[in-house]
């Protein structure tokens, strides 16, 4: 059984959405300065709805990361500590 959280939505699928959404606002934004009245028409409710579910995205990852790793800080032992320290410097060595 795998420790931790496990997530249905990988970080590439979610810069993904995030890419594919901005896309879908600049097209509407460029098919209006072109003079497209479907764009002009959709632009009104799509911009905004696009917008919401971006932020909405991003906050959802944000908001469920950081409760998975408190999570994870409440189940590990106080009394372990990491076979390094922070502000140890990297010289390729495995001890």
């Amino acid at each position: 059984m795998k420790d931790g959280p496990a997530y249905n939505t990988t970080k590439r699928q979610i810069w993904f959405s995030f890419g594919l959404g901005w896309l879908v606002i600049l097209l509407l934004v460029a098919g209006g300065l072109r003079g497209s009245r479907e764009a002009v028409d959709l632009a009104g409710i799509t911009i905004p709805s696009m917008i919401l579910l971006i932020a909405a995205m991003l906050g959802i990852h944000r908001y469920t990361g950081s409760m998975d790793f408190r999570a994870m800080q409440d189940r590990a032992p106080a009394s372990v500590e990491p076979p390094y320290r922070a502000r140890d410097e990297p010289t390729g060595e495995v001890s």
